[in-house]
């Protein structure tokens, strides 16, 4: 009872005007649970500020019967299951599902050594209503998406990413500074960095430095640049410590020049800047994607008896090639293994190349598992991954137009904002994001189902129909249509499957 228990460090808590988001921070260090994002009732997020303060539990359970006026010994009872749990669990309120992620309030000792105590006054909600449904958060994204560039060193025949279109007036990098400012105070729990090629951006380590400031930085870099020792130096003097994600294909220089469109020195070169790597002692790890050109047997074992050469490797991940929104099918197509094929390459991976492995070899299955036309009921009973776009993530281009998807990108429907001229929280409740928030009939096409659909009503407004997967699967046009994975969806023009 003498002992000091305190909110564990790892989680961030923030005032949603009706309610609060409880959230695990981007550069966590203990055994919290990871990516957790669940909203929690006012009453929740009070008593949890008590635990921000140097109070043994001898201090803390009076002052918590007090401002909950009930006795000691209750509050004690309410709030033990809160303490050191070792697993996620959840209570009810007005039957609804309240979900609280592990280690949610720890001893001080395992805190960390830099652990300071916040001292947060008991939390109120800025709204008079409590709602613990609503998708959408109220106060603006959790998640951000930085496209520092749409530049790239590699031309790639199945990137899904606009590179084509040509940035005339680029975000200055002071203005990104502010946003990353601006995102800190919300406060956000990850801002995520792409490309292009994030490398190729001017002031891409000022960046990234400015978020590992302030806690908020990607859990991984994805890059196709063979690493330099500049490059490393200026990766290291940032204190960026999360994985650093390389992209490679295959070592056969013939399959890259092919597939990747670079010169005959890329496979050498980034062979080095990986030992090179390896060496530096920072975390990384290797993505494959499976094209055509390289899933056979021989160019992957080639690929994996390099890998293994590689002492401080974290993890190899193969992933099947997806669609693009901007890239003409038909062409695209023919980059796409056949089902039959990736289950094959995937077992033969599993078989003869994963037991030989001294690190993780993760084979992506889901996306030849994906079902299409097979959920019913609407976007709320929908299997796979939960669409964030206008729910809780904002997608900032080059140029500072703000999207709601990464692989929408310059898609004028989509666009909501420019961040060259507003904040993130003028942004997330512009008339263009309300909009697209509150489609009613009206706004969709006679040729989509949707509009006459039963569904519809609870089907738009839980907001969880695939933007980019519509738009491959049907065109631009169709950007109404019913998700494919729907029932009532229509044949697709583009095969999303393989």
């Amino acid at each position: 009872m003498s002992d000091v228990y305190v909110l564990n460090p790892d989680y961030g808590l923030r005032d949603d005007i009706h309610r609060f988001i409880l959230f695990s921070k981007a550069n966590r260090k203990g055994n919290a649970s990871p990516n957790w994002m669940s909203f929690i009732h006012p009453a929740h997020a009070a008593m949890l500020s008590f635990f921000t303060h140097e109070r043994s539990l001898n201090e803390n359970w009076p002052l918590l019967a007090l401002f909950f006026h009930c006795d000691a010994s209750k509050v004690e009872r309410l709030i033990r299951p809160f303490m050191e749990n070792r697993e996620a669990f959840f209570t009810t309120w007005h039957g609804k599902r309240i979900c609280f992620p592990r280690q949610l309030i720890i001893p001080v000792e395992r805190a960390g050594t830099e652990y300071r105590f916040q001292k947060l006054p008991p939390c109120t909600p800025t709204g008079m209503t409590v709602d613990t449904c609503t998708r959408r958060l109220y106060s603006g994204p959790l998640l951000l998406t930085l496209m520092l560039t749409n530049r790239c060193m590699a031309h790639c025949r199945y990137c899904y990413a606009d590179t084509r279109t040509q940035v005339q007036n680029w975000l200055p990098t002071s203005r990104i500074l502010e946003l990353v400012r601006e995102a800190a105070e919300l406060p956000v729990q990850q801002i995520n960095l792409i490309g292009g090629e994030i490398f190729l951006h001017k002031d891409w380590d000022i960046i990234l430095a400015e978020l590992v400031r302030h806690g908020i930085e990607p859990e991984f870099i994805s890059t196709k640049i063979p690493f330099t020792a500049e490059c490393l130096r200026k990766l290291k003097q940032t204190h960026y410590k999360n994985l650093i994600q390389v992209s490679l294909d295959a070592i056969d220089t013939t399959v890259l020049v092919q597939s990747l469109s670079v010169n005959n020195s890329y496979t050498s070169e980034m062979m080095r800047g990986l030992r090179m790597l390896d060496q530096s002692g920072l975390p990384y790890q290797v993505s494959s994607v499976l094209t055509t050109y390289n899933c056979d047997p021989r160019t992957l074992t080639d690929l994996f008896r390099f890998l293994s050469t590689l002492k401080n490797l974290h993890d190899w991940r193969l992933t099947p090639v997806s669609n693009s929104t901007t890239t003409k099918y038909p062409g695209f197509a023919d980059l796409k293994p056949s089902h039959q094929k990736i289950s094959d390459i995937f077992r033969f991976l599993q078989e003869a190349v994963v037991p030989n492995a001294h690190f993780r070899i993760i084979l992506n299955q889901s996306a030849i598992e994906k079902q299409y036309y097979t959920d019913e009921g609407g976007s709320m009973h929908f299997n796979g991954a939960v669409c964030s776009a206008l729910s809780s993530h904002l997608f900032i281009l080059p140029d500072g137009k703000v999207t709601i998807c990464e692989q929408l990108y310059w898609n004028p429907r989509f666009i909501i904002g420019d961040a060259k001229k507003s904040g993130l929280k003028e942004i997330w409740q512009s008339p263009e994001a309300l909009h697209l928030c509150n489609l009613s009939r009206k706004d969709l096409s006679r040729q989509s189902k949707c509009k006459a659909c039963t569904y519809f009503e609870e089907c738009f407004e839980y907001g969880n129909r695939c933007w980019s997967d519509i738009i491959k699967a049907y065109g631009k046009e169709c950007w109404d249509y019913p998700d494919p994975r729907c029932r009532l969806a229509p044949e697709m023009k583009n095969r999303l499957d393989y």
